[in-house]
């Protein structure tokens, strides 16, 4: 009987510490597991976004279309990292990976998509604007808009657009973009040019007339009045050109 007593207890006390080695295993566990929130991982990914883009502060806005979820980790010292594609534009769709660590061990990533948008300046005529008349700068003004992509020939500077023409008419309210305009020839077919032959220290003037229009920079046809020859000339100005020799 006391036999039989001492077993009991025996098996008891096995039982009981087992118990105890368990529950305590469980408990260790949930004290080294830590919990990173999916709010704080596209907090992790706004912030790299905000200090790696090309864009001004204030000027994106970060959306995330799918649910991030909580990444679950055994760790206790955690730190995240976040890596973008290479050559990522920080505009439209596109994904970044989380990466965490403790101790410099990695221990578990996750992709995050995201939508990156820009704010930017555009430029918009004031009212009807009609083909080839010069734009002024009463006739646009600036409006800000949001892109999820890279304009092609956005132009932001009302110093850009004006001077120029138009190459076809538009309505009130209506974005110009660079293929809308065109520069005005600063030398015009058939009225008269100053032409400067120049060779240092020597410097020559005289009178031609431009064969063809022609933009700042441009290499056109100018006859010389006085010799009633064809030469070509470089636009240098308002109705100047230059000949070098």
């Amino acid at each position: 009987m006391k036999m039989s007593s001492k077993i009991h207890k025996t098996v008891f006390f096995l039982i009981a510490g087992a118990v105890f080695l368990f529950l305590s295993s469980g408990y260790l566990c949930a004290v080294s597991a830590a919990v990173i929130k999916g709010e704080t991982i596209k907090a992790h990914v706004r912030t790299y976004i905000e200090k790696n883009m090309p864009w001004p502060k204030g000027a994106v806005r970060v959306e995330f279309p799918g649910r991030v979820s909580d990444l679950k980790l055994a760790g206790k010292k955690i730190t995240c990292r976040v890596l973008s594609r290479r050559n990522e534009d920080f505009i439209g769709d596109s994904s970044f990976t989380v990466r965490c660590y403790e101790n410099g061990a990695f221990l578990s990533g996750k992709t995050v998509r995201a939508r990156i948008e820009v704010l930017m300046d555009v430029v918009v005529s004031t009212k009807a604007l009609h083909r080839n008349v010069r734009i002024e700068r009463g006739d646009v003004r600036l409006v800000k808009k949001w892109f999820n992509r890279l304009p092609s020939n956005i132009i932001s500077s009302l110093d850009d657009v004006v001077g120029m023409k138009l190459r076809a008419s538009i309505k009130p309210n209506s974005e110009i973009n660079g293929n809308m305009v065109r520069s005005i020839p600063m030398v015009k077919r058939g009225k008269p040019v100053k032409i400067i032959f120049e060779s240092s220290p020597m410097r020559i003037t005289t009178i031609g007339l431009a064969e063809q229009d022609g933009m700042h920079g441009e290499l056109i046809k100018v006859r010389n009045i006085s010799s009633k020859k064809v030469i070509y000339a470089r636009v240098t100005g308002n109705s100047l050109v230059k000949v070098g020799f």
